[in-house]
């Protein structure tokens, strides 16, 4: 069993809203994502997919895209980002999905799931510039908020775990949006982060980024775009 992550899959199957315009790795990516996923994962390992998942504006016009990954091999743990607005309550989500049979799919938000001998959590979170409004800096003291709900419950998950069997699994989060960029590195989530461990971030929400550089270590958490264009939407093993 294995673990892997791939974020922004940016569905449309029913909106048919082309992502093209994005650059040309854009072009017939459904088709690359089924194979290189059918390549890449078995049905008893488990993809997170940390956000960007459907353009759907409803839940229920989001089926056609959450019974494509459904039917994608493995389990799979889909986390909240910018564009799903078709994202509702949990109560609603779960009942969706079990009402149309989407047994291979699960949520996470607030909280944390013991998962291929790992602990995994995380939120969305926000970007972090040097020029925030009001409401951004709102917004994302609330996200540091939902990543200290998540890895509470991650750490008190681990505890029960290290009493079982006497080891202690690794936290590892996942955020949506990126937690360190060039232009602001004092970003509330990271204290956070830091506070409880946390020593592997994954996260998405850059596209088009090409070769351009990349904070992939800071003060001692190791960052990683997942973005699927980035990726050449292959999903992402996390050892």
């Amino acid at each position: 069993m294995a673990l892997f992550t791939l974020a922004d899959l940016h569905l449309s199957l029913s909106d048919d809203k082309p992502m093209d315009v994005f650059g040309g790795s854009w072009v017939g990516y459904e088709k690359k994502l089924q194979e290189y996923w059918e390549y890449m994962v078995r049905p008893e390992d488990t993809v997170v997919v940390p956000g960007d998942i459907s353009w759907a504006m409803s839940l229920e016009g989001s089926l056609d895209d959450l019974r494509f990954i459904h039917n994608l091999p493995g389990n799979k743990i889909l986390m909240k980002g910018n564009h799903d607005y078709w994202w509702a309550s949990m109560t609603k989500m779960e009942a969706f999905l079990e009402e149309n049979k989407l047994s291979t799919l699960r949520f996470l938000y607030n909280d944390a799931v013991f998962c291929q001998g790992k602990i995994l959590c995380g939120s969305r979170g926000w970007m972090c510039e040097d020029k925030m409004t009001e409401q951004d800096q709102k917004v994302l003291r609330r996200e540091s908020l939902r990543f200290r709900l998540s890895l509470e419950k991650a750490s008190t998950l681990a505890d029960s775990v290290e009493a079982e069997s006497g080891e202690r699994p690794e936290l590892i989060c996942f955020s949506h949006y990126p937690v360190v960029t060039a232009a602001q590195r004092e970003n509330p989530i990271l204290d956070v982060l830091k506070e409880f461990g946390v020593r592997r971030v994954y996260y998405g929400h850059l596209h088009n980024w090409g070769t351009k550089p990349l904070y992939e270590e800071w003060e001692g958490i190791r960052f990683t775009l997942v973005s699927s264009d980035y990726r050449a939407f292959t999903p992402v093993r996390i050892e």
